[in-house]
């Protein structure tokens, strides 16, 4: 499903953050990224998401080399793909409702859609009953459920999450990762850069461990060996 081919990049101050990367991720796994910071997991996600391009090396999708892709088709690209991130960048004056409305709306879904899809989405986080509620008025670990419901409203074929329990405490982290992982049961890949120890050693996913731009290790079912 994914695939980096020798992927090395350099960025502008000279500093090369991954180097010669090689790696497959196949469709309906489910991936830990871990490594200390700045040992270029989230390089390797801003690649995937055509942030940046890499220096040297090809980028797969189903088979479709996405390395060089028009700018022009790389919205259409991240309709494939659900994002979820540390900070759950929710937008503070919508409601629940309108938040994950928002990202069905950004692709021009119809009325129709929004109103079957958003409804399903926040069922299946557990939210639906504070639908109309603000984000100011939820706590920290609903907040990125709404942001799980958002990533998934549109069906993505991925999940992307970027140290998403960074700022929940330990139970509530797992209760996000234990939706992740029902995520990951209905067929979604996902894939999840964290530096929670605690998480990946109890989740016993696959773990591929990027140490100063290199893949240190790759686990089927590992822990973090930090």
């Amino acid at each position: 499903m994914i695939t980096f081919e020798n992927i090395s990049k350099t960025y502008a101050t000279g500093i090369e953050a991954v180097h010669d990367v090689s790696l497959e991720i196949e469709k309906g796994d489910f991936a830990f990224f871990i490594g200390p910071s700045g040992c270029g997991k989230s390089t390797l996600m801003k690649l995937l998401l055509k942030e940046i391009e890499p220096t040297v090396g090809k980028i797969y999708i189903n088979g479709k080399d996405i390395t060089h892709m028009p700018r022009k088709n790389i919205p259409y690209l991240r309709r494939s793909m659900g994002i979820v991130f540390q900070d759950f960048r929710l937008l503070q004056d919508k409601t629940v409702y309108e938040n994950v409305a928002f990202a069905m709306r950004v692709i021009e879904a119809n009325s129709k859609l929004i109103k079957k899809q958003v409804p399903n989405a926040l069922s299946l986080v557990g939210l639906l009953n504070k639908a109309n509620m603000y984000p100011d008025e939820l706590s920290g670990g609903e907040q990125q459920r709404v942001a799980v419901a958002r990533a998934l409203v549109n069906n993505p074929m991925m999940l992307i999450a970027d140290e998403p329990t960074g700022n929940l405490d330990p139970d509530t982290a797992w209760e996000i990762m234990s939706l992740l992982n029902d995520i990951n049961r209905r067929g979604t890949t996902v894939i999840v850069a964290t530096h929670a120890k605690e998480i990946v050693d109890k989740m016993q996913k696959r773990v591929i461990e990027i140490d100063k731009g290199v893949i240190h290790s790759d686990i089927k079912k590992g822990v973090y060996t930090k």
